[in-house]
């Protein structure tokens, strides 16, 4: 009975989340993000399978929110995208392209200043890495949201 309580703790341990990370988009990727399921990326993080991302934009006050959460469903480095995507990739210095499993947008959109993420520099906050804790505090904030 002992090995079988262990074998079940390290399953569960196995199912906890793998990392994530906060990426700030633009206006213009926002609309490419959704009607794709996909984002290019031009900075380099421990990305992995089932990753959680943030996706915070600035709205028009010019307040940084949280718009929605995205998993990971893999990184198509440069050379294995086509050649019309490698040129967008080429001129904006990206160096691939992040394929979600899903995505959640949040309506309302989370104001960063409402969140743990509140006292960070928001230059800081592309790229940053996020504890599992902070990611379903920020989520829990989110008034609805519309899974695709």
């Amino acid at each position: 009975m002992m090995i079988r309580n262990a074998y079940c703790f390290v399953c569960l341990q196995v199912w906890r989340l793998l990392s994530a990370y906060v990426v700030r988009i633009k206006e213009e990727q926002e609309r490419m993000l959704y009607a794709r399921q996909s984002l290019y990326v031009g900075i380099r993080r421990d990305w992995s399978l089932g990753s959680k991302i943030l996706l915070i934009k600035k709205n028009v006050q010019g307040d940084s929110v949280i718009i929605g959460s995205a998993t990971l469903e893999k990184i198509v480095e440069l050379d294995a995208l086509s050649n019309i995507e490698k040129k967008p990739c080429l001129e904006n210095n990206w160096y691939g392209k992040m394929v979600f499993a899903m995505l959640a947008r949040f309506l309302p959109a989370v104001p960063v200043s409402q969140t743990p993420l509140a006292g960070k520099q928001p230059a800081l906050l592309h790229g940053l890495a996020i504890t599992e804790d902070e990611l379903y505090e920020i989520e829990s904030l989110a008034g609805s949201k519309i899974i695709t």
